[in-house]
């Protein structure tokens, strides 16, 4: 028996049948039907020729879809002839279950085409994209382009100083090639779940809110930010790009300012900051049911220097995981009871109401959580005036936002056997990083949370200073966002006004 192609298409099929071929046959195999573009492919993986599951969802939910073939016990004589069947000894076959998706195909069409247009437009190596639904925990839509610049070399580890004749350093590949996914898209890597990043300031939402509740500031209290220049006390230099002599708590989120973070981080020990990370869930994988997920990485105690605790306060040191991100930035985006409380992600649909509004475990008190989505607004507010330089002819806002950006350098990675970094390389690409935004909207009675990651934005954006979170990830969002919510049928902003909670509210 020799199994000569694949499937056959039908007219192909009816020239074999009448070719009359002495041992050739046709039989019958199932086929999987697919409905939905190549982004999903590896998330939903690949079957083998029995309809096992393999790879992705098809192999987390293999045991769930299986169908029980029945069993069937009779009683026979020598010959192996059935004589009688006793009662109780026949169970029919059933069918597996049916699994519904978390995964709405017009929100990943949505994702798909607005990430793709932003990787395009900040000629960018790639891009990820995740919705999330906050209260359930659902994935609605995850999203991974990779695209590699035609200017983009591979590291050259004999020469890791290497510039170009204008004295520039090259643009290196930062992305890790995967031959088979050019062949088969379900092979690709799920870099969402898979590959990590440093946030950069998209993390200081959750050390602002750790010292808030801390009690070692006050929304009202001034930091001394030193004109947005200063040292620490081991010498260390750091910089605000928004340059104040003071700014209150509550404006050091908003204007994003590195000094105010580290000055009041530095009150904090390093068990509290480190325990605090990991609190958010930050170096443990979700358990999302994906194989290969990262658990992303966390300094540990025992590794702990004072450099470590400068550079978390601003999202530096430590890397995470896109899925890990929307996760802990739900504890922003639920109200009431559920507010500081995190989701258990899940790439399935929610069954009831009551197995939607589980509360699995509280990062933050209420209040607080409350209070850092306030300033969250504002920092949302600021994109929305740039956006007209950011994203000419950009959509125009509708939905009130709330959210953060980031930029951090992107890490050059362990080398090929033999090779290493010489000593006093920072390890990071030379002028190439990863850009992203965060947020969820609206701000009363959030629906959504959106993360788009910008993978190296191209030297042109560098050199116009538009490779940072707000300019090149943020637009993504918010036109993510301005598509989303009407197709989930939230109405657009009629007039704002205060809540009890201070939070910017929308009628709705």
């Amino acid at each position: 028996y020799v199994s000569v192609g694949g499937v056959l298409e039908p007219w192909r099929a009816d020239v074999v049948a009448a070719s009359g071929l002495p041992g050739v046959h046709l039989e019958l195999r199932p086929v999987r039907t697919t409905f939905y573009d190549e982004t999903l492919a590896p998330l939903v993986g690949k079957v083998g020729i029995d309809g096992d599951g393999l790879i992705g969802l098809e192999r987390m939910l293999d045991d769930e879809l299986a169908p029980d073939a029945g069993r069937l016990r009779y009683v026979r004589d020598a010959g192996a002839r059935a004589l009688w069947l006793e009662p109780g000894q026949f169970n029919p076959p059933t069918r597996g279950q049916d699994a519904r998706l978390s995964i709405d195909l017009e929100l990943q069409r949505i994702a798909t085409e607005e990430l793709q247009r932003g990787i395009e437009r900040c000629d960018a190596a790639g891009g990820r994209l995740i919705i999330a639904d906050p209260m359930t925990g659902e994935i609605l839509a995850m999203v991974d382009i990779v695209r590699t610049p035609e200017d983009a070399i591979p590291f050259d580890w004999d020469d890791p100083a290497k510039t170009l004749p204008d004295g520039s350093a090259p643009r290196y590949i930062t992305i890790k090639e995967n031959p088979a996914a050019k062949d088969e898209p379900a092979l690709a890597r799920v870099r969402c779940v898979e590959d990590v990043y440093e946030p950069g300031s998209s993390f200081k939402p959750f050390m602002w809110s750790v010292a808030t509740e801390a009690g070692v500031v006050a929304l009202d209290d001034v930091i001394d930010t030193e004109g947005g220049s200063w040292r620490t006390p081991y010498g260390r230099a750091i910089n605000d790009v928004t340059r104040r002599d003071e700014m209150t708590w509550h404006d050091v989120l908003v204007n994003s300012s590195n000094i105010g973070m580290v000055k009041v981080t530095s009150e904090l020990s390093p068990k509290q900051l480190h325990n605090a990370i990991e609190r958010f869930g930050f170096g443990t994988p979700t358990r999302i049911g994906l194989p290969g997920e990262s658990p992303g990485i966390v300094t540990s105690l025992k590794n702990w220097t004072k450099y470590t605790h400068t550079s978390v306060a601003f999202g530096h040191e430590v890397a995470v995981t896109p899925l890990q991100m929307v996760r802990a930035f739900s504890a922003f985006a639920r109200d009431g009871k559920y507010a500081g409380t995190v989701p258990r992600l899940r790439l399935t649909a929610v069954a009831s109401e009551a197995e939607a509004n589980i509360i699995l475990e509280r990062v933050l008190d209420e209040p607080i959580a409350l209070q850092a989505r306030t300033a969250l607004a504002g920092v949302a507010e600021r994109l929305n005036r740039n956006m007209a330089v950011f994203d000419p002819g950009g959509p125009e806002p509708r939905y009130e936002i709330f959210g953060k950006s980031g930029t951090a350098d992107v890490p050059i990675g362990k080398g090929p056997d033999g090779k290493k970094l010489p000593r006093g390389h920072d390890g990071y690409y030379p002028n190439q990083y990863i850009s992203s935004f965060i947020g969820g909207a609206p701000v009363k009675n959030p629906r959504i949370v959106v993360l788009a990651v910008i993978d190296d934005p191209g030297p042109d954006r560098i050199r116009k200073r538009r490779h940072y979170g707000s300019p090149s990830a943020g637009p993504v969002v918010r036109r993510v966002v301005e598509r989303a919510l009407p197709y989930l049928g939230v109405e657009p902003v009629e007039e704002t006004a205060e809540d009890e909670t201070g939070a910017v509210a929308s009628g709705i």
